[in-house]
Order: C-alpha cells, then sequence, then structure tokens
C-alpha cells in the first residue's frame, strides 16, 4: 500500500477509534439539601428576613433567587404558632421565583406541614451553589442538611454579624446611624454542645466576631468573605461586605445554631456546597478531528513531495 493511500485510510478510520462520547454527569434530586428552622421575632419594628439561593444547571448557567419579608413581633401574638412566620418565608421565596422561566427553577423549596422549618433543595440535573440567610428580626435560627455532617457533604458556613442600621438607616429621615451594638446577647450552639454566650453591650461587630472566635476553636475570623456577595443596588438587602465574618471551614457537626436579642444586631448566614457535579468530557471532538486533519494532510504533502522526487 502506498504510503499516500495509508494516510487517507488513517484519516478516515482514526476518528472513530479517537471520538468518544462525552460522559455528563446528572445530579439527582435532594443531593444538595439545606433546612431552615425558623422561630418568632422579637423586634418590635418592621424588620428584614430574606434570603437568597444560587444554583447552576449542570455544566451551565447560574441562576438566583430572592425571597423578601419584613417581620414585626406585635404583629403575631402569643397564640400564633411558628410556623406562621416559615410560611410568610416560603411564600416570599416563591414570589420571587415568578419571574424566571419554569426550566431556570432548579431548586425547590418546601414546609413540613405546620411545622417551623424551610427546606431548600436541588432538582434533578441541578447544583445548589449558595445560600445566604439575612436576618435583622431577632428570631432564633437553626439550620442542617437533613442529618448530614457538614464537613462530610462539602458545605462551609460563615456568619456574618451586621448592624440593623446598615438596612433600616436612610439619609436624612434617620439623625445618627448606630456604630456598635446596644445591649443583648449572642448564644451559639454546635450540635447538642453547650452553647456558647457573648454580650453584645456596646460593642462593634468584629470585636463581637473575634470573641466568638476565641469560644468557638472550629471556627476564624476571616477578612475575605466566604464567597462574594451579590452586586445590587439594593444596599438596603445586600449590603457590602464589612471586612470580617466567622467561618466554618471543616465543621463536623450536623446542625448550628445562632439566636441573637439585641435589636441593634443582625445576622449573615452563609452556606456554600461544593458544587463539583460539572459534566466531564473524556475528549473534545472537534478539536481531535482538526488536529488529525492537519496532522494527515501535512504527511500527505510530505510524502507526496517525497514520491516526486524519488521519480525524478
Amino acid at each position: 500500500m502506498k504510503r499516500s493511500t495509508l494516510a487517507i485510510v488513517l484519516t478516515v478510520c482514526t476518528p472513530v477509534i479517537f471520538i468518544q462520547p462525552a460522559l455528563a454527569i446528572t445530579t439527582p434530586a435532594e443531593q444538595d439539601k439545606l433546612r431552615i428552622h425558623t422561630s418568632l421575632p422579637r423586634r418590635t419594628t418592621d424588620a428584614l428576613f430574606s434570603y437568597t439561593a444560587e444554583w447552576r444547571i449542570d455544566d451551565g448557567e447560574l441562576y438566583r433567587s430572592t425571597g423578601l419579608s419584613f417581620l414585626n413581633a406585635h404583629k403575631f401574638d402569643e397564640a400564633t404558632p411558628p410556623h406562621a412566620v416559615t410560611k410568610k418565608l416560603l411564600t416570599s421565596m416563591k414570589d420571587g421565583m415568578i419571574q424566571l422561566d419554569p426550566n431556570w427553577r432548579g431548586i425547590t423549596i418546601t414546609q413540613p406541614p405546620e411545622q417551623a422549618e424551610l427546606i431548600i433543595a436541588n432538582k434533578s440535573g441541578y447544583s445548589l451553589t449558595t445560600v445566604t440567610v439575612r436576618d435583622y428580626s431577632n428570631q432564633g435560627l437553626r439550620f442542617d442538611l437533613a442529618d448530614k455532617h457538614f464537613n462530610a457533604d462539602g458545605v462551609q458556613v460563615a456568619l456574618d454579624l451586621v448592624f440593623s442600621a446598615d438596612v433600616e438607616y436612610l439619609d436624612g429621615f434617620t439623625s445618627k446611624k448606630a456604630l456598635t451594638a446596644s445591649q443583648g446577647e449572642i448564644e451559639i450552639k454546635i450540635d447538642d454542645q453547650k452553647p456558647i454566650h457573648i454580650k453584645t453591650d456596646g460593642k462593634t461587630t468584629r470585636e463581637l466576631e473575634q470573641e466568638i472566635a476565641k469560644q468557638l476553636s472550629i471556627a476564624q475570623l476571616a477578612e475575605t468573605p466566604l464567597y462574594p456577595g451579590m452586586v445590587s443596588n439594593d444596599t438596603r438587602n445586600n449590603k457590602p461586605f464589612d471586612g470580617s465574618e466567622l467561618q466554618f471551614l471543616n465543621l463536623a457537626a450536623k446542625s448550628i445554631v445562632i439566636d441573637i436579642t439585641d435589636p441593634a444586631l443582625g445576622v449573615l448566614a452563609k452556606f456554600k456546597f461544593k458544587d463539583e457535579n460539572h459534566s466531564v468530557k473524556v475528549v473534545e471532538p472537534r478539536f481531535m478531528l482538526g488536529a488529525l486533519a492537519l496532522t494527515v494532510l501535512l504527511a500527505i504533502v510530505y510524502f507526496r513531495r517525497k514520491n516526486q522526487q524519488k521519480s525524478k
């Protein structure tokens, strides 16, 4: 067989050898899940509670939705069950998702009957990437992954203490913006361990975070956020990073509780999921075909010139 003929045969046969199908991994439904256990608000003014979930279509675009509510303790009497607040928060997120095309809605938000519990989970073919919970209502909050350990499931956690004035202060309407806490307490509990208690009186958020980090060896004070905050003109909801937050990057626990009683303080609870379910491409067929075609073409030219030189 002539070398030029052999090269042509290789041109036809080699793509069959090298082209392999892309192996796509589809994320199973409810692989990523976060449960938020809520309670009644303590603040007696309209206080913001919002939460943002972000998800990604497998190997595709990122999408997000925010649920936003205002809670006031005066609007809930003693007979109000805690799950009434949860229902309000559930409705706010569903309202926020209306603007998204149904094919882009990659998460489910559910509330078990008569339970003060919100469950955020991914749909099949989507991955939950982050969840940010912003609470300025002074309600006790507990977070878990439905009986999974945070570290075993690759979920990183951060708590950022913030001033309520950052979302309530209106230039020209409020005479003074508070730069320190007023009076109250912060309680943080990991699983069934003994909770820690921090007095807030007159301290800055950074000072409070430093105290918590000293009492909780599993927490570290970080000067960069766990993940970038949302870019938005609505700074009353999406405030810029204030320079420090508590991070739990390897939290060997099933739940974390935070309860703040100081009306001058709020908290941002952040959860970063591992987001590793990308499509795995064994080869890139178009690139391989182009490279092979170029190689074979050069081989044909080379052998033809060599044959022409021999025939002279």
